[in-house]
């Protein structure tokens, strides 16, 4: 999770994926290629933004189960790892 604050490494979208933020503050990714859809609620919109801007705020080494660390650190690892969300080192 480190390297998303590293001023040389950044997470992106991943290739051919599209974010698209809904009215209600909810957002949707959708990868143009497979049409895969996954619909977010705005909470875990508004970490989304905050992966994307580079602009997290310090984790926690042990966050608790119910902070907001946590909740961050799941929907990272949950978007990295289903290649949604991808860690680069390009320039923006």
């Amino acid at each position: 999770m480190t390297t998303a604050t590293s001023p040389s490494r950044r997470i992106v979208l991943g290739a051919g994926v599209r974010l698209t933020r809904l009215p209600f503050g909810g957002a949707v990714l959708m990868n143009e290629k497979t049409l895969a859809l996954v619909e977010c609620a705005e909470r875990d919109a508004a970490l989304i933004g905050c992966l994307l801007s580079g602009e997290c705020p310090g984790l926690a080494p042990d966050p608790g189960p119910d902070s907001d660390d946590a909740d961050l650190r799941r929907v990272a690892r949950d978007l990295l790892r289903s290649q949604w969300l991808v860690v680069t080192d390009e320039a923006k």
